[in-house]
């Protein structure tokens, strides 16, 4: 399940034709960053086949940007990745697969500036700077490959860095909300089956992020976290055999709804349940040892009615909530010993930026 692959690998080709398309000579791009509230079904967080994941997830977009730029280079000059980016084999592999989708030589020169954000917390930082990169390339050359048939080209050819074998990236489950959430607007997005965007709608003004990691919080590299992951394969599988159905009809029926009539409360609902009492955060303790007694001292904010949204974003180790009291939150954040970052939710897409001079 977890075999190595060097950077550039296509595990399974463009599902359709790229349009046609003027390139142009340089572009640069923000792509927005995400929040993970919650699978539709863990249990295929676990099932494995070949890079295809259909677990389904609730995202929100997160105003914490990756800044690409790309400039088409003469033929045969190759790929050329700024020195000071921070993960090269993450942008190389974004984009030679774009390259390869596009049919196009990659003689691509490449910069990178994300905005601060911890690698391996549950961010999506991996998956949304490939999306980036990925995106970018794509705009470069006048957006030949729609959205629909990019987002399932990334989540099934994604890989992270190995860890201890430099150089080589590593398969890691992707369902799509990193890239959907830069390539569709609305801040609160459901991704469902394989990769497929089915509502997106706008977070209120009125809300905000609050972030908080544990600053005790020990980072291991990827090779590392799935192998405890895939020890805990059994339990994700058994959340999904007895909640799925709950899940999907809830979501389906009360929560989906709600959302487009600009109520949230459902939605809010049904991540709190998921997380908080379907044994989601049990799941995911492999990733910090104080996990789960972190979440039961949080739990009071739902209760007193201070989140609209609580959650465990992906398996963490960060925790997150959508408030109209980021301060209050943030205090509570902090007194548990936790590192705290405000962010505004992001209603669009990504954007194009202006070149620096």
């Amino acid at each position: 399940m977890f075999e190595p692959f060097i950077p550039g690998t296509v595990h399974h080709p463009l599902a359709a034709s790229p349009r046609g398309a003027e390139p142009r000579d340089e572009t640069a791009i923000r792509y927005p960053t995400r929040l993970n509230a919650m699978a539709l079904q863990p249990g295929a967080i676990a099932d494995d086949r070949n890079l295809l994941y259909d677990a389904g997830e609730l995202v929100l977009s997160v105003a914490r940007f990756h800044h690409v730029r790309v400039r088409r280079l003469e033929p045969g000059t190759g790929l050329v990745v700024d020195p000071a980016v921070r993960r090269p084999e993450l942008v190389e592999h974004a984009a030679r697969i774009m390259c390869s989708a596009l049919g196009v030589d990659c003689d691509l020169s490449i910069r990178v500036e994300s905005d601060p954000l911890p690698v391996h917390a549950g961010f999506g930082s991996s998956s949304s700077l490939i999306a980036a990169v990925a995106t970018a390339v794509n705009h470069l050359y006048g957006n030949p490959v729609d959205r629909g048939d990019l987002l399932p080209y990334l989540t099934s050819n994604h890989g992270e860095e190995h860890g201890t074998l430099p150089g080589l990236l590593i398969p890691v489950q992707c369902i799509g909300g990193s890239a959907a959430s830069g390539l569709y607007d609305g801040g609160i997005q459901i991704v469902a089956g394989r990769s497929t965007v089915v509502l997106t709608v706008p977070v209120p003004e009125r809300l905000s992020l609050v972030i908080g990691v544990p600053s005790d919080w020990d980072r291991r590299p990827t090779d590392e976290l799935m192998a405890a992951e895939a020890e805990k394969f059994g339990q994700f599988r058994a959340t999904g055999e007895r909640w799925a159905p709950t899940i999907a009809f809830r979501m389906l029926h009360e929560a989906m709804p709600a959302a487009r009539r600009g109520d949230l409360g459902p939605l809010g609902s049904l991540v709190f349940d998921y997380r908080f009492r379907m044994g989601s955060i049990e799941n995911c303790s492999f990733t910090h040892h104080g996990l789960t007694d972190l979440a039961k001292n949080l739990e009071p904010l739902w209760h007193e009615g201070a989140a609209t949204m609580l959650s465990l974003s992906s398996v963490g180790p960060a925790f997150f909530v959508l408030t109209d009291r980021p301060d209050h939150c943030a205090e509570r954040f902090a007194d548990l010993g936790m590192d705290v970052t405000h962010a505004r939710p992001h209603n669009g897409t990504y954007e194009e930026t202006e070149l620096p001079r």
